[in-house]
């Protein structure tokens, strides 16, 4: 069973930038595969969300926190 077959749940993430106080949110896909997980955004494969966010507003390194504001949702 590949990544892609394996459970799917979708994360919300909250981003917090130092620099210029800006907060956001963004929902990642996390297909699970034993110990494994593939992490997309906008349905294509992506850095897990904890790795080096950038902020969009002006590009430093911002701060990931699991949950966001609202829960994350499984799916089959």
């Amino acid at each position: 069973m590949g990544v892609e077959n394996g459970p799917t749940s979708n994360e919300r993430w909250r981003f917090h930038c130092p620099r210029c106080v800006w907060t956001w949110e963004q929902v990642f896909e996390a297909r699970q595969s034993g110990a494994h997980t593939a992490w997309y955004y906008d349905g294509l494969p992506s850095q897990p969300p904890w790795i080096d966010p950038g902020c969009p507003t002006c590009g430093a390194v911002a701060k990931a926190f699991p949950g966001g504001i609202g829960e994350a949702t499984a799916q089959p």
